[in-house]
């Protein structure tokens, strides 16, 4: 019987042994990723965000249960979206930005992907906003609500809102003085703001910099 038991207990600990293996390779490759999108910044080239998208997706394919990999893929493409050379160019990132955004979406739901669906929207709306503010305005606006709504001291829902009324003229209700207060607030949170992991979001502290100093 002891014999017994003691098989069984080593048999319990080799199967186990793959899945924690299996866990520790996933946040070395995440944190490898995250790691390489942090070092981005306004000089990065398309081929770039491109590679750590598909950085990313690779993880995501593996790890079907993961939603964060997705999140990051999302993000990657509307970085692309933004800088895309053309209106069909851009529409294709942010094509993958959606595909990624929506298998996040199926594995959780929180404030971040909340967060990631209005910046989809609002990268949508900065191709034609002309043509498209009546469409994804309104999307833009759901997400960040319901962001703001799940997490009140996540601040990169402040980040999103407070730079699209900065770009906004003011006859359409932007400008600096309907944006600073949420850049404002957005940035005292971050001084407050703690990730729930080491592989949870934490951007948007550096893109609002430039426009604080008009806030000043």
């Amino acid at each position: 019987m002891k014999t017994l038991i003691v098989s069984l207990i080593a048999a319990l600990l080799g199967a186990a042994t793959p899945v924690l293996a299996q866990s520790e390779q996933y946040k070395q490759a995440m944190s490898a990723a995250i790691g390489t999108m942090k070092a981005h910044s306004m000089t990065t080239q398309p081929a770039d965000f491109l590679a750590s998208a598909n950085q990313f997706e690779r993880i995501a394919s593996v790890e079907t249960k993961e939603w964060l990999p997705r999140y990051y893929a999302g993000l990657e493409y509307v970085y692309l979206g933004f800088t895309g050379k053309d209106a069909a160019e851009k529409d294709a990132y942010l094509d993958k930005a959606d595909a990624n955004l929506k298998a996040a979406e199926a594995i959780a739901d929180n404030d971040e992907i909340a967060t990631l669906k209005a910046y989809v929207a609002q990268a949508r709306m900065v191709v034609d906003p002309m043509s498209r503010w009546q469409q994804y305005g309104p999307l833009f606006e759901a997400g960040i609500e319901k962001a703001m709504k799940l997490n009140p001291e996540n601040p990169r829902p402040y980040v999103l809102k407070g730079s699209a009324l900065m770009y906004t003229p003011e006859q359409f209700g932007g400008g600096e003085a309907n944006a600073c207060p949420l850049l404002k607030k957005a940035n005292e949170k971050f001084a407050t703001f703690k990730p729930s992991s080491d592989l949870s979001p934490n951007w948007g502290q550096k893109q609002i910099e430039p426009m604080l100093v008009k806030c000043k």
